[in-house]
């Protein structure tokens, strides 16, 4: 049997991924990351992957994969999994999500990086919106492309222009108008685009290209509450498994759950019973509020102006509840961040914990958008895990990382199969053996 599992991971960010396989027992063998202070969180509060696995901190897209198996010290198969969280932006439902960016196909190469390590188990996370996402096919013709990229990208200046022209209350109907128009140009071009059959789901394509490859492929969408974090955040995860390989994944069952979370389940778990999901009030009360040197729980220095509007927001609620009973200088617009104007519950889960302006979303009890250390025990980190980056950087880091939990869950899933077909090769060696000295 074997003693210790490997990973493999890309898009690593701050580590969520990678706190779960390690709690699990796994050894990192390659980690990969184009962000710097995502690096250099990780190795500060994971040191061992210094002696375990070849750091990476090159883009997905430059990754060497001519010496890759040498980097990693490893023959093709030997790998036991492969863990992406791939870059998600270009499917996320906030902004205009073309389906010519660059960061839609980062699964491409992660795919190629499947095909030269082989692994016995590749696993895709993103987010739930991955499941609608469609890209242009690669033999689109290249003036659509282009036209695409540039439609788009003057869609998302009109947004940024017509919110700070909101905010200095300067709209005005030309501008409205020239945002109408562009919204014209792109249905026009979406109509040809659907016509000539150029879009491809991406879901669709990450089958193929793993079947093509060899494997078993499964997804399902699961919610990280459901193993012990504080919120309900959806996730889809993509699962492979090598053709060679004859046990099933099966998915990690819930184990905790309350009509809050409106994730489906399965039919065989509807009649389960759960725990209750853990709480903010939980996750808060293991924070230390009096050590003034952790840095990650330094609240932000909102103005006065942004504290009594947040003061007019009930627990549990939005500023869109109560706007009309704002002061005329304190309203806003109800398109605004999200994260200045919902306020979090302390009896219940968060949403997924997305930072606009650099903050989250409102403090329960207080006049403040909750900390970084608060929104890390919220997805799960550990108490003394340390972030680095500026204020904004930090926010990104926690709110862009797989919850550990939903990693912890996952790995030990993979540990069961592994397990299984590793001591099936350790049967199939002795009976060989024993054929071998019978004749």
């Amino acid at each position: 049997m074997k003693e210790r599992f490997t990973v493999f991971e890309t898009f690593v960010g701050a580590g969520g991924s990678h706190i779960g396989f390690k709690e699990a027992g796994f050894k990192s063998v390659y980690v990969n990351d184009i962000n710097p202070h995502c690096i250099e969180t990780l190795l500060y509060n994971n040191p061992e992957i210094k002696d375990t696995a070849y750091i990476d901190e090159k883009s997905v897209l430059d990754i060497d994969t001519e010496n890759l198996l040498k980097n990693i010290d490893l023959k093709s198969g030997e790998l036991d999994v492969m863990f992406g969280g791939i870059v998600c932006k270009g499917f996320s439902l906030a902004g205009e999500r073309s389906p010519n960016d660059e960061r839609n196909y980062f699964y491409h190469k992660q795919l190629e990086l499947v095909e030269i390590t082989k692994p016995k188990i590749s696993i895709i996370e993103n987010v739930k919106a991955f499941l609608n996402g469609k890209v242009l096919k690669p033999d689109t013709p290249k003036e659509i492309k282009e036209q695409v990229d540039d439609i788009w990208q003057k869609l998302e200046n009109f947004k940024g222009q017509k919110s700070d022209l909101r905010k200095k209350n300067k709209l005005s109907e030309e501008f409205e108008q020239e945002g109408l128009n562009l919204r014209k140009e792109k249905e026009k071009l979406v109509k040809e685009i659907k016509k000539n059959n150029y879009l491809i789901s991406v879901v669709d394509d990450i089958y193929a290209l793993y079947e093509t490859l060899g494997y078993k492929v499964k997804h399902k969408v699961l919610n990280t509450a459901w193993y012990g974090a504080a919120t309900k955040r959806e996730r889809v995860i993509i699962v492979a498994v090598r053709d060679d390989i004859d046990f099933n994944f099966e998915f990690p069952k819930p184990k905790f759950h309350s009509q809050e979370i409106s994730t489906k389940l399965e039919i065989e778990h509807q009649n389960s019973e759960f725990e209750k999901p853990v709480t903010l009030r939980e996750v808060f009360s293991t924070i230390n509020y009096k050590n003034k040197n952790d840095l990650d729980n330094v609240p932000m220095n909102h103005s006065k102006k942004t504290v009594d509007r947040f003061k007019y927001i009930p627990e549990g609620g939005n500023i869109t509840d109560v706007m009309d009973m704002l002061p005329e200088d304190l309203k806003i617009s109800s398109f605004y961040s999200r994260g200045n104007t919902m306020r979090l519950h302390m009896d219940k889960l968060a949403p997924t914990l997305v930072p606009g302006h650099s903050n989250f979303p409102v403090h329960p009890k207080e006049h403040r958008s909750i900390t970084v250390r608060e929104a890390a025990v919220i997805s799960g980190f550990p108490l003394d895990y340390v972030f680095f980056g500026n204020h904004s950087k930090r926010c990104e880091h926690v709110g862009n990382a797989v919850p550990p939990p939903l990693a912890q869950a996952l790995a030990a899933q993979c540990k069961v199969l592994l397990n299984s077909f590793y001591k099936e090769e350790v049967v199939e060696a002795k009976e060989k053996e024993l054929l071998k000295q019978a004749v």
